[in-house]
């Protein structure tokens, strides 16, 4: 089962390299490329529908995706479980869907304190944020009800991009008091947005267990912490692996490459008078990309060689 390779990963100290992906197709591709798992977030799932990330797509759209793509690959799937999908108090309705979403075949959530007034990923960023009892009463709720424990909580707090905090250091405070409060409640693995590099070894050092963070290209992210990424620039997966974080993702990047290419291929097809030849370098062959899907498989089902 993909539930318990992921556990198993993080349990041996292994680095897993998670790839973003927004529907089976990438998730398809990712695999084929090598990832240890897939995520599916919230910003590629809503932007895959022409929408901004603001809360649009439903639980039950998410749930579909789930298991359209769990069922096409092998390796574990994280799914952006937002705030809960339900007000502050709506425990009942963080449970249903975090069972849902097990069964479709996640093997991991992350949930986050952003609430039901979904942040853009644009200043002003979170205006408020829930409160942490009440994620931690939805972390307990949800950890008591799961099918199996190989089913991973993810945690995440908004207080390091929330305009709430003007000092960088009592932001980073508030999330690692959050971060203790939702661990004891059951979450499995800590995902801090840190500003610098002592941030990063603090929250190991205090927090302990699995740890995540983002491997995002600078120009395919949107934030990390309250006014931009972390001082220290860009760090790679193998390096926040050495620093004690396991679980590294590469969120929406993989999206806006394909985005993108796309874009340039269609401006140049354009532009040429419809010369597809213009675009032959950047096309995968035919052969292969039918074979991305198991053409040769479904094609024998119907008896044909």
């Amino acid at each position: 089962m993909a539930n318990s390779i992921l556990k198993k990963k993080l349990q041996d100290g292994d680095m897993v390299l998670c790839g973003g992906v927004w529907n089976a197709l990438s998730a398809i591709i990712e695999e084929k490329a090598g990832f240890d798992a897939v995520k599916l977030g919230s910003s590629q799932l809503n932007a895959s529908m022409g929408l901004p990330d603001l809360g649009l797509v439903t639980a039950a759209q998410v749930r579909d995706q789930i298991y359209s793509i769990a069922g096409n690959i092998k390796i574990p799937l994280i799914v952006d479980f937002e705030s809960g999908f339900g007000s502050e108090r709506d425990i009942a309705s963080a449970v249903y869907w975090a069972g849902e979403f097990e069964r479709a075949g996640a093997s991991a959530i992350h949930i986050d304190d952003y609430g039901d007034d979904k942040c853009p990923w644009l200043p002003p960023y979170i205006p408020e944020m829930m409160s942490a009892e009440s994620v931690a009463a939805k972390i307990k709720a949800i950890c008591d009800h799961r099918r199996s424990d190989d089913f991973l909580i993810i945690v995440r707090s908004g207080a390091t991009s929330s305009c709430a905090y003007s000092d960088k250091e009592a932001a980073f405070e508030e999330s690692i008091r959050r971060f203790k409060m939702w661990k004891e409640a059951g979450a499995d693995v800590v995902w801090p947005r840190c500003f610098c590099r002592e941030h990063l070894l603090r929250a190991r050092d205090e927090l302990g267990g699995f740890l995540s963070q983002s491997v995002a290209s600078r120009v395919g992210q949107g934030r990390v912490g309250a006014g931009g990424r972390t001082e220290e620039g860009y760090i790679s997966a193998q390096e926040y692996h050495e620093m004690g974080y396991n679980l590294l993702t590469v969120g929406a990047t993989m999206q806006t490459i394909v985005m993108k290419t796309l874009m340039q291929a269609s401006e140049i097809m354009v532009k040429s008078g419809g010369r597809a030849l213009e675009i032959d370098n950047m096309a995968m062959p035919f052969h292969e990309w039918i074979e991305l899907v198991n053409f040769s498989y479904w094609n024998h089902l119907n008896g044909n060689e």
